[in-house]
């Protein structure tokens, strides 16, 4: 199948002069289409045995879609997605399982503990819901999707806005739930089930499409670069745009091994033409050809720091370490300046992946005291691990006690030592 031609990126305007926008993007073509087939299919898979099987297949393809539309808006795009391409079928999955993971759990809480204990952790996980939507959306990983460091890092990052997300969601469920009671009271069964599915479907695609702004708007404080597959669209006058082509045409056919060979080969000949090595990755996506992904990042993030883009380096590298949790890069300056990038951008895993057993791998790199020392500031800033930090201090000084980083070492422990006479329960705040 040929890879659909994104649309040119959009510069959304700012989200409060968006509202009616955000309001009428379910009922654009592309997106009511899928509203209208999602509620039919709904109410056929019922009318028939263990439809409800059938109907948890439905509602994957759902969030599979929604989850498109989000990462779209994240990327700047006011349009709708006509079909979803760049979220895997996983992720459709994962979310129809937290779903019912989360209403076992309310419902035991509530069967063995009392209402009380339920209804609090309902309280909870609402306002971690957006968290967890934009998580899944952009990582496809669950377990850190299910850490609550990391909702709350995003919500620091978002401010005021992340609770615009929270109440919005809050009303779509009240507001749902009124309009269902309302309509299957006045209206027979199957006729009032697809009047609410396709209510239901519009409230939730306009909430994937208002997480999405939220994301657009504040991709600088969250570090997000984009999605590799939703860059504007070679112009015709590249010079990568003939072999583009030639692949996707070749992928037209089925023979999607085919256009990753083509731009394999293309890539050793035209090494620094980025558009060829994005398109190279699409494909073997598609293929979930993990072991390629994984080799080629460590040839492609090179070339990308070489043309200053620390962005799209830190988004491959993250994409690697999720698929390889053991990913690492060869060079020590690729490392320290993208682990660096990373904490600037609020990536701390992904910071301390990148900087987990550096000194062991590169023992006379003039990096090591200052990558601990960023470590040691992310263990007590970000993850509240303060006596591991000021470990990694001390064994900064002892190993390396004439490091130029020495001073600020000192600096920051005596930075710890004030913190912690003046408000010993305060979590310690980042330093310049």
């Amino acid at each position: 199948m040929n890879s659909p031609t994104p649309a040119p990126v959009d510069k959304l305007p700012p989200l409060r002069e968006r509202w009616a926008q955000i309001f009428s993007y379910a009922i654009h073509p592309a997106a009511l289409s899928t509203v209208v087939a999602i509620a039919a299919s709904h109410v056929v898979v019922m009318m028939i045995p263990l439809g409800w099987l059938l109907d948890i297949i439905v509602w994957a393809a759902f969030f599979k879609y929604g989850f498109e539309v989000l990462r779209w808006t994240a990327n700047g795009r006011d349009r709708a997605p006509e079909i979803s391409f760049t979220v895997s079928d996983d992720i459709g999955r994962y979310a129809v399982l937290l779903l019912v993971v989360i209403e076992l759990l309310l419902f035991l809480i509530a069967r063995f503990y009392g209402i009380v204990p339920a209804v609090a952790l309902g309280v909870v996980l609402m306002f971690a819901m957006p968290a967890i939507v934009m998580i899944l959306a952009l990582e496809e990983g669950v377990a850190r999707a299910l850490n609550p460091l990391a909702w709350l890092m995003l919500m620091s990052r978002l401010g005021n806005q992340y609770f615009i997300l929270v109440g919005f969601f809050c009303v779509v469920l009240f507001v749902q739930s009124v309009v269902a009671i309302a309509i299957r009271s006045a209206l027979p069964g199957f006729v009032a089930d697809f009047i609410t599915f396709n209510i239901v479907n519009y409230l939730l695609l306009t909430t994937f499409h208002l997480i999405g702004s939220v994301i657009y708007e504040n991709r600088d404080s969250l570090g997000y670069a984009g999605h590799l597959e939703l860059n504007d669209e070679v112009p015709y006058t590249d010079p990568a745009r003939k072999v583009l082509d030639a692949a996707r045409t070749r992928a037209a056919t089925g023979d999607t091994k085919g256009a990753a060979l083509l731009l394999r080969d293309e890539i050793a000949a035209q090494p620094d033409q980025l558009p060829l090595h994005d398109e190279y990755r699409h494909w073997l996506r598609l293929d979930d050809d993990k072991t390629e992904l994984v080799a080629h990042a460590k040839k492609y993030i090179p070339i990308l720091l070489s043309k200053e883009q620390d962005r799209r380096a830190m988004e491959v590298t993250r994409e690697s370490h999720v698929i390889d949790p053991a990913f690492a890069l060869d060079n020590a300056d690729n490392i320290t300046r993208l682990a660096h990038f990373a904490a600037d951008a609020g990536q701390t895993q992904l910071a301390m992946g990148l900087l987990a057993g550096f000194h062991k791998r590169f023992r006379n790199s003039p990096d090591i005291g200052r990558n601990y020392l960023l470590a040691a500031k992310l263990w007590a800033e970000r993850m509240n691990k303060e006596m591991q930090a000021r470990a990694m201090l001390q064994q900064i000084k002892i190993t390396m006690p004439n490091d130029p980083v020495i001073p600020q070492v000192d600096a920051y422990i005596a930075f710890l030592d004030k913190l912690a006479a003046t408000s010993p329960k305060a979590p310690p705040n980042p330093t310049s």
